[in-house]
């Protein structure tokens, strides 16, 4: 019985190893809805982060709605550097390195596009990403993407300063009839 007992133990340890081995980050792009020739933010946010060092990701978009603007650092990072760039029409690719480590959840990146697109388009986000720990190793990566819908021109703005254009000049009137 003592070696069935050691061989389930060692089993046991094995496999909590191997559990915690498999455990990484999870790294997901929010969606959004933006206007027409106005930019939209995406936020990447990260669960799971623990001594995450660095994160190339990939983000793949329909370049007839989207063109990648520039990628900047979350709340997350604390001592970090990112760079983005467009690699062709449609492909973002992004790294970022901290070199205090990254650990929790919360937003990792902040990635900005100029909506190119008409109203009524959309386009998913594509997102693949290689996290690495601090030690330099690699840390299993889940992505999932996004999506962005483009709605109308944004006009909140130029409405607002008319109405309120509007509304000043019934008052000059208002008061000059008194």
């Amino acid at each position: 019985m003592g070696k069935i007992t050691t061989i389930l133990f060692v089993l046991a340890i094995l496999a909590l190893v191997s559990s915690a081995a498999a455990a990484g980050v999870t790294v997901s792009v929010d969606s959004a809805t933006a206007a027409e020739g106005k930019t939209v933010t995406l936020p990447v946010k990260v669960t799971g982060a623990s001594n995450l060092g660095a994160m190339d990701l990939v983000l793949t978009y329909d370049s007839s709605v989207l063109k990648f603007s520039n990628a900047e650092l979350g709340e997350l990072s604390t001592n970090g550097l990112v760079e983005g760039n467009e690699l062709q029409a449609g492909t973002a690719k992004i790294s970022f390195a901290d070199t205090k480590g990254i650990n929790g959840d919360g937003t990792i990146l902040k990635v900005t596009f100029t909506v190119t697109g008409k109203k009524g388009a959309s386009t998913d986000i594509g997102a693949s990403a290689q996290a690495y720990g601090l030690d330099l190793k690699d840390i299993p990566t889940t992505a999932t993407g996004g999506k962005v819908t483009v709605s109308s021109p944004g006009l909140g703005l130029e409405i607002a300063v008319i109405l309120l254009s509007v509304g000043a000049a019934v008052v000059v009137f208002r008061r000059r009839g008194e």
